[in-house]
């Protein structure tokens, strides 16, 4: 027989979703913990098999999605991320964040939102340039000026449910590497990524940048290009061997090292010829 989850278990589990947990895992780890020594301390717990205080997975994952749903502010993402920005630059005035919201290349019309009738919501906002999304704090600039003279920028692929490519600039510091800036464009051109990258220099005028190791990406190294003088591309080992052999012989055109700073070629293997006594 299934039993409706409880009140107080279903509000603790949305009293979660509000504190920013979304796993499913952890948030029925804590439920569970809830309910042994809030709700039935020093009594007899209720049976495992009982859904009404151990909720079923798939209770979980519906309460959690009407939970995130219901603190949405509007059904379209980037409207949601508007609003998400103007509360943490009122949180964090430090912060610097720009948005311009997604545009429908197909389309010249001015900013429309339409909705069919299975619920797709497509934004057109024609005449002006495409998505651009540019974050960083206070901290992750103060990072940037101190250890941002070799520099790594890569980007992430299939992370979310958008078709979108999300970069990371990254510094190492004497703990580990950090990410000092991050930014989604709506294209993966040149540039799309030089006007993000510009847009970081803008708001650390005293950044000095020497070296960039990134993929053999043409977009990102034309970008560099056009945005930073006078440094040097490292591209990354881990990429470069993962890549087939004819990508890898072509990477070696766009590693631009000076030769003085290039590495001197290994010496020749030596052949050493043991005998054995019989």
């Amino acid at each position: 027989m299934r039993l409706p989850v409880d009140d107080r278990v279903r509000q603790f589990i949305r009293q979660q979703v509000a504190d920013g947990i979304h796993n499913v895992a952890e948030v029925q780890r804590h439920t569970e913990v809830y309910v042994r020594r809030q709700l039935f301390e020093g009594q007899q717990l209720p049976s495992k098999f009982n859904r009404r205080f151990y909720p079923h997975r798939r209770d979980y994952e519906n309460i959690i999605y009407r939970a995130r749903v219901a603190a949405m502010k509007s059904l379209v993402d980037q409207e949601n991320l508007r609003l998400k920005v103007d509360e943490w630059k009122s949180a964090d005035p430090n912060v610097c964040i720009i948005f311009r919201p997604y545009v429908d290349p197909e389309s010249t019309a001015d900013f429309v939102c339409l909705t069919d009738a299975d619920g797709n919501v497509e934004v057109h906002c024609g005449g002006q340039p495409g998505l651009l999304f540019v974050h960083q704090t206070h901290w992750q600039r103060r990072l940037l000026r101190r250890y941002g003279s070799i520099c790594l920028l890569d980007a992430t692929y299939k992370t979310t449910r958008y078709a979108l490519p999300l970069f990371f600039l990254c510094v190492r510091t004497n703990v580990h590497y950090i990410v000092v800036a991050t930014f989604v464009t709506q294209n993966e051109d040149s540039s799309s990524i030089a006007e993000a990258l510009r847009i970081i220099r803008s708001w650390n005028p005293e950044w000095t940048a020497t070296s960039f190791m990134v993929d053999f990406c043409e977009a990102e190294i034309n970008a560099l290009n056009s945005v930073f003088t006078g440094f040097v591309h490292l591209l990354c080992r881990v990429r470069t061997v993962t890549q087939p052999q004819h990508t890898r012989a072509n990477s070696q055109q766009h590693c631009f090292i000076p030769r003085n700073r290039r590495h001197p070629p290994p010496p020749p293997p030596i052949s050493l010829q043991v005998e054995t006594s019989r």
